[in-house]
């Protein structure tokens, strides 16, 4: 295994670690806009300020990683993206200011509702990003072929759809295990809902890639329809995690609808992941082709290797003081 295909995995677990934990996040942020009950918003909202910020830490690393180790899909890929990724910037801080001056008000009804919106359109964001890079970029060296509006297509589209109802099947997992009473019970409702949802645009857009011979490249069978033996076999097993999930919701667990979230995902993520190895954005850009000179990516090696266990310190002691049951600010 090369230094680029390292990085390559690398990348992938700091995506899988964003995707999941600002995942539920946001989608406490998108289920803020279901529940019309502002004490019970306040709540929610009140299980992810303390550990927003920690989420957040991972998208900071995945856009270090991507510029020390991949400059060339840093530079070329945001350039092409411009639109979707400054509308994901704006998104991320109206979503912040929802959450941060929600408090400071005694009517917080409005910056309850810019922290929703600014959550789905941070859901959207990805979802549009995540889609146009998964359907393929094609470049002549740094120079982007194809148009700027190439990302609003039924692919992004479909795949930022699975996101809106992915971030609040986690949300509805993370609010079982911190909350109580009858919040808990609608958190319950919520993940079989959204859950439901989840896995039928997983399997819609599975389907959607299997009849569109150009997508081959993400289930492992270039430039062919179908899906290959392993991708089927790791998205069965992926079912299985979200079969587990709502029996989970429904024996009354509290631990492990979280973690049966945390597992599909990373089979899901395993399944394109192995698929795609080692393009790192199809259909022609390999890792190998992308990276950056062994040199710096040996330093880089160095630089995350002692960074990472700082950052997840760092995270475990925000989970750790802010764990136990969330409670409203007039309760505590």
């Amino acid at each position: 295994m090369t230094l680029a295909d390292v990085w390559y995995w690398i990348l992938a677990l700091l995506l899988w670690l964003y995707v999941f934990t600002d995942g539920f996040d946001l989608g406490v942020g998108i289920l803020c806009l279901v529940e019309q009950n502002e004490p019970r918003r306040g709540i929610m909202i009140e299980t992810v300020e303390g550990v927003w910020h920690a989420n957040q830490t991972w998208l900071v690393m995945l856009g270090g990683v991507l510029f020390g180790a991949f400059p060339l899909v840093y530079g070329t890929v945001l350039a092409a993206l411009y639109l979707p990724a400054g509308f994901l910037l704006f998104a991320l801080m109206a979503r912040g200011m929802g959450i941060e001056y929600r408090p400071e008000t005694d009517d917080p009804r409005f910056w309850t509702q810019v922290f929703g919106w600014g959550s789905v359109a941070v859901t959207v964001a990805h979802g549009l990003l995540l889609g146009a890079i998964l359907q393929g970029m094609s470049f002549d060296g740094l120079r982007y072929l194809g148009g700027p509006l190439d990302w609003l297509a039924p692919f992004p589209i479909l795949v930022a759809v699975t996101l809106l109802c992915l971030y609040p099947m986690f949300a509805a997992a993370w609010l079982v295990l911190k909350t109580e009473g009858a919040l808990q019970d609608a958190a319950r409702l919520w993940g079989i809902r959204f859950g439901s949802a989840a896995v039928a645009c997983l399997v819609l857009l599975v389907g959607y890639i299997a009849l569109d011979g150009s997508l081959g490249h993400l289930v492992g069978r270039p430039g062919q329809g179908g899906l290959s033996p392993l991708f089927v076999l790791l998205l069965v097993v992926a079912v299985l995690n979200a079969a587990l999930y709502f029996r989970a919701l429904g024996k009354g667990w509290e631990h492990r609808p979280l973690m049966y979230c945390a597992s599909m995902l990373a089979f899901v993520f395993l399944a394109f992941g192995l698929s795609v190895f080692p393009l790192i954005v199809p259909p022609a850009v390999t890792a190998a082709s992308a990276a950056a000179p062994d040199d710096m990516l040996r330093v880089m090696l160095y630089v995350v290797g002692g960074l990472m266990p700082v950052v997840l310190f760092y995270n475990a002691y925000q989970y750790r003081v802010f764990r136990g049951k969330a409670v409203s600010g007039e309760e505590a």
